[in-house]
């Protein structure tokens, strides 16, 4: 009998231990939090943009300005109206005239008024039916009115704002647009809107014959000058430049040259200050600096 009880009690026992350890198990644990909410799980992953994309949109700054109202309106009072010019920041945002010779517009505004400090004209060579004829070397005149090269007087006078390098590198384009009505649209845009991308700025004389349209002075019907024609005109305003410019430019190009006097070396009747850019493609990306040197082994005017 005694081995009986002694049985269940071992039994009982038993049982007991059972039911204390089945209380530590997982259920008094804790839980574990989950490393994701249900909304981020289902969630999908935002795409990031590629390098690509990344780069274009840090290239492009800048918004180019369009002229097309400015010159059509101007047109109708001045036929002679062939585009609008701008440089951002500065007085020079206005209409280009162009006549049968380059003596008309010197004294006389766009609006056919007599002015002392007369008016942007091309040279009466150039050609501006369309982009596609834009002349290789597209000459614009306006003078400088101050004989201390005052980069505050009127027209050209603001040219010499480009002497000074910090706003040289904050205004790396010109803006020259021709007036064509039949102009094809390209991304949104006429193709007779045009950005211009500076590659120098220099003081020359007039021996430099940075001025050239066409082959021959005595005979514009030759044709208009060739690519390795330009090519000198482009390597000798380099060699002249005040600044370095890392901007690459052949006689494949297209090129636009603002001329206007300078006094830098007294009242010399042949000194010219020149600020020169190449055409720019349809669409290009445009950055609101440039990287550019001081020229140290510039050519200078003797």
């Amino acid at each position: 009998m005694a081995k009986i009880w002694k049985r269940v009690l071992s039994i009982l026992l038993t049982a007991v231990m059972l039911m204390s350890v089945s209380g530590c198990g997982k259920e008094d644990e804790e839980p574990s939090q989950p490393t994701t909410t249900p909304e981020e799980q289902t969630q999908p992953e935002e795409e990031k943009p590629s390098e690509e994309e990344k780069s274009q949109k840090e290239e492009s700054e800048l918004e180019a300005p369009t002229f097309e109202e400015q010159i059509k309106e101007a047109r109708e009072q001045n036929e002679d109206i062939i585009g609008w010019l701008k440089i951002d920041d500065l007085k020079v945002d206005g209409a280009v005239v162009q006549a049968e010779d380059n003596k008309r517009y010197e004294r006389q505004n766009e609006w056919k008024q007599y002015s002392w400090t007369g008016s942007y004209f091309a040279d009466y060579e150039c050609c501006f039916d369309s982009r596609e004829k834009l002349s290789k070397n597209t000459v614009i005149y306006g003078h400088n009115v101050d004989f201390d090269d005052n980069k505050d007087g009127e027209r050209f006078s603001q040219l010499f704002y480009f002497t000074d390098p910090e706003f040289a590198k904050n205004h790396p384009y010109l803006y020259f647009s021709i007036y064509d009505e039949d102009a094809p649209v390209v991304d949104g845009r006429p193709s007779n809107e045009m950005v211009w991308q500076i590659f120098a700025v220099l003081y020359t004389t007039t021996d430099f014959d940075y001025i050239r349209v066409n082959k021959d002075y005595q005979n514009p019907q030759s044709g208009e000058i060739t690519d390795a024609q330009l090519m000198n005109i482009i390597t000798e305003a380099q060699q002249r430049s005040e600044y370095i410019y890392d901007v690459p430019v052949t006689g494949e190009d297209k090129i636009l040259t603002l001329s206007t006097c300078s006094y830098k070396y007294g009242r010399r009747k042949d000194v010219r200050f020149v600020v020169m850019a190449k055409l720019l493609d349809e669409g290009a990306p445009l950055k609101a600096t440039v990287e550019l040197t001081e020229n140290t082994n510039k050519k200078t005017v003797e």
